[in-house]
């Protein structure tokens, strides 16, 4: 018995020491057949922290340890707009150019000095390797660190087993990419929005909130089209965000948010938006989501509008009280 019982122990440590979420990563998307959310199971980017399942792939990828640290690495190397190779991605050194690559950075200001963080990473894939699902573009974002009286320099994400992630993906343009281009092909009908995140409030455990503000900002068609207009969501490394704060309040299983996010003046309106005991909120109809890391982030969608390119992914953090 006590044999079994150091067994389970160290297998306890292990699975802590390894970085694995113990939490079960959970989100929503647009278009399940576009991307699937939930933990990742790849074979070579697994580990059960946030994944997406992409273009109908029968796995999931973990997005900080798949194309995000990919991208990272290539970036860090040649600066925004790199082309992300077999290595970067900690694969062995091979003469094949996977995908073009760029990061860019958002922050809110609340009422005080406290600003909301976001590091958001686009993807535009060039080559299709047997083991990565095919795409056109995939632009993440990712809700960072809080910091106070300037926006954060360098942007911190939030760690592994926290992380809250969500962006837009686009299907893979019918010919041969070229080797440098800011075209994601998010004017495709096949365009999908989606969140996930590794620490949900789930199972009743949404906590009390009074008049908690969150610093927000929404990801919605990065890039060029295909004759080279750039899109409303600007170029990636040079985005167009919607941003602005939503107010949350919740007690004894009821709630609700209020708040606009805005680009220009497109403005997504939260008035009639509902919070749920397990977390999730929802307007019935165009907006749902879910709080992450005890109510402290929240990540959704916004599916208004006339199509698919009006869809917006949106992110945030607490920021008061």
């Amino acid at each position: 018995m006590k044999m079994k019982k150091s067994t389970l122990a160290l297998a306890i440590m292990a699975l802590i020491g390894s970085g694995a979420a113990l939490a079960v990563p959970l989100g929503g998307t647009s278009n399940s057949a576009g991307v699937a959310v939930g933990a990742s199971n790849h074979i070579l980017f697994g580990g059960g922290n946030s994944g997406v399942a992409l273009n109908g792939a029968s796995t999931r990828i973990d997005l900080a340890g798949g194309p995000i640290n990919g991208s990272n690495n290539a970036i860090a190397d040649h600066g925004n707009g790199a082309i992300m190779t077999p290595s970067d991605m900690g694969m062995p050194a091979l003469p094949i150019n996977v995908a073009q690559v760029w990061k860019d950075t958002g922050s809110v200001n609340g009422a005080g000095s406290t600003y909301a963080n976001f590091a958001v990473n686009s993807i535009r894939q060039i080559t299709t390797l047997s083991i990565a699902p095919q795409f056109g573009g995939l632009v993440i974002g990712q809700v960072a660190a809080n910091s106070s009286g300037t926006p954060a320099s360098p942007v911190v994400p939030l760690a592994v087993g926290n992380g809250v992630y969500f962006g837009e993906w686009a299907p893979r343009a019918v010919g041969t990419p070229p080797a440098n281009s800011t075209n994601l092909n998010m004017t495709d009908t096949g365009r999908t929005v989606w969140y996930v995140g590794d620490n949900p409030v789930a199972n009743n455990s949404m906590p009390t909130l009074v008049n908690a503000v969150y610093g927000v900002i929404g990801i919605n068609q990065t890039g060029t089209d295909a004759v080279g207009n750039v899109l409303p969501g600007g170029l990636p490394g040079n985005q167009s965000f919607y941003t602005g704060e939503l107010t949350a309040n919740y007690a004894s299983g009821a709630g609700g948010i209020t708040g606009t996010i805005d680009r220009g003046s497109s403005s997504i309106n939260f008035a009639g938006t509902s919070i749920g005991s397990d977390g999730t909120f929802n307007n019935g109809s165009t907006i749902e989501g879910r709080f992450y890391n005890n109510a402290d982030a929240l990540a959704g969608i916004y599916t208004g509008g006339a199509s698919a390119a009006d869809h917006v992914a949106f992110g945030g953090s607490k920021i008061a009280p």
